[in-house]
């Protein structure tokens, strides 16, 4: 040590200064209450854009459940129809009303109607579970439900005798907040009804098959 240190410490001494490495600060309680309320806004910010984006994609794969039963009940529609083969060139009169599982059941009328369930529930039922798999109609396990409109299409020309529908399909569930839909509800796109669920829809034509 030099004596200019020497001297230095000599004179801290004296008046009574302790010598230190360095200098020493720590953090004010404003400071860390700042840090803190900073960290929270982030924290919450964070919280926030998380449950946005669980609510999004949970609503995107309803909707990819929705779309695919609905197009799902266009094939079990368009299968029944095979089951229509009168009026033909032989019979004159029509079998939709005999041969048919769902088109017979349906109204002509342009009202919606619930598919009757078939003879087994796994293929014929108009109520799905979450993950897209027919269940009973009154099932608490019931997401989906599925209804149908069926209305006449003027047909002209030669097919004339052929008779022609438009079939409607729909497919409604329940928003978050509410509970399971109710699939005999036939006005749930009614005023008190529509902001309560998410709807949709498809539309295909179906012909009698005279042909068998």
């Amino acid at each position: 040590m030099t004596v200019a240190a020497k001297n230095d410490q000599a004179s801290a001494r004296a008046h009574g200064v302790r010598p230190t490495r360095g200098r020493r600060r720590g953090y004010t309680v404003v400071e860390v209450m700042s840090a803190m309320t900073l960290f929270a806004i982030g924290a919450a910010g964070v919280i926030g854009m998380q449950r946005v984006t669980i609510q999004g994609g949970a609503d995107a794969r309803s909707f990819d459940i929705a779309s695919n039963i609905a197009r799902e009940w266009q094939a079990r529609l368009q299968r029944d129809a095979l089951r229509w083969t009168e009026p033909n060139s032989v019979v004159s009169t029509s079998n939709r009303n005999t041969a048919t599982l769902w088109l017979r059941d349906a109204s002509v009328s342009g009202a919606w109607t619930v598919p009757a369930v078939g003879p087994e529930v796994h293929g014929y039922s108009a109520a799905f579970d979450l993950l897209g798999h027919d269940v009973a109609p009154g099932s608490p396990d019931r997401v989906f439900c599925v209804q149908t409109r069926l209305t006449w299409i003027p047909v002209t020309g030669a097919n004339a005798t052929i008779p022609l529908l438009r079939a409607d399909i729909r497919v409604f569930w329940s928003r978050l907040e509410y509970g399971p839909p109710d699939c005999a509800n036939l006005t749930v796109e009614d005023a008190a009804n529509v902001n309560r669920h998410h709807f949709v829809y498809v539309s295909t034509a179906l012909r009698g098959n005279p042909n068998q």
